[in-house]
């Protein structure tokens, strides 16, 4: 029943009660639920309050919209979630090779370009030399989780790198090159995403994401690499370990 008194927003209450129809087996996977005219009709609650319930119910991916069908209850699936650690860098095949699915990585983008300033200033570099720019999408089996856009300095170290050695792995690439990354310097903060991250991603339209500026150092110190980091956070929870 709906209680038009209580704190808690009817469009919640008709969420929950529909959550409980599907613990309780009364709606199962595949099945319909009534329309939101019909939510309003049963309830009666607007349309719009009806609507909210549903889209409520869309984004926690309970429910899914089918043009011209309706709404259905959908079927569940394996849960992917990755714990990324705030407080130390590991590269994603080390954390991802935890949930034992095959890691992909898809390379969109690499060429030469002259060095923006921004980019130069932060790898201490001469505007205008020429680094790598790469766009690189980082997969959990076919489950988009990571994508980044990031800059990386070519000559002399990194002149030869390839399309496949991104597609395998970078560390493993600058391994071969006499290189080990020390760590990174991160600024983190949640985003809208461009039409580009959230296509890619598998977004919901006006879903944030969280969003990281990266720069990756060398054992030497040296920075190597600026990257724009985009994350799928429906598959991520992160951990950040405190001391007083």
């Amino acid at each position: 029943m709906i209680d038009k008194h209580s704190h808690v927003p009817i469009y919640l209450q008709i969420e929950r009660i529909l959550t409980e129809q599907i613990s309780q087996g009364i709606l199962n996977p595949g099945d319909p639920i009534p329309s939101e005219t019909g939510l309003a009709e049963q309830y009666q609650v607007s349309r719009m309050t009806a609507r909210k319930a549903v889209d409520y119910l869309v984004r926690q991916g309970v429910v899914e919209r089918q043009r011209g069908r309706g709404t259905f209850i959908c079927h569940p699936t394996q849960e992917l979630k990755m714990a990324l650690p705030l407080d130390s860098h590991f590269a994603f095949s080390e954390v991802a090779s935890k949930l034992n699915f095959p890691i992909n990585n898809k390379v969109i983008h690499l060429e030469k370009v002259a060095a923006p300033d921004h980019v130069a200033n932060e790898l201490g570099i001469e505007p205008g030399t020429q680094v790598w720019y790469m766009k690189r999408l980082r997969l959990v089996g076919e489950v988009p989780f990571v994508f980044e856009c990031s800059y990386m300095q070519a000559e002399p170290l990194f002149a030869d790198l390839t399309i496949e050695d991104l597609n395998r792995s970078k560390y493993q690439y600058l391994l071969s090159k006499g290189q080990s990354v020390k760590g990174s310097k991160k600024q983190i903060k949640a985003e809208l995403p461009s039409e580009e991250v959230r296509v890619l991603l598998g977004l919901k339209r006006d879903e944030p994401v969280l969003f990281a500026r990266s720069i990756g150092l060398l054992a030497s110190g040296v920075p190597f690499e600026i990257s724009d980091i985009y994350y799928n956070q429906e598959h991520y929870t992160f951990t950040l370990n405190a001391t007083r």
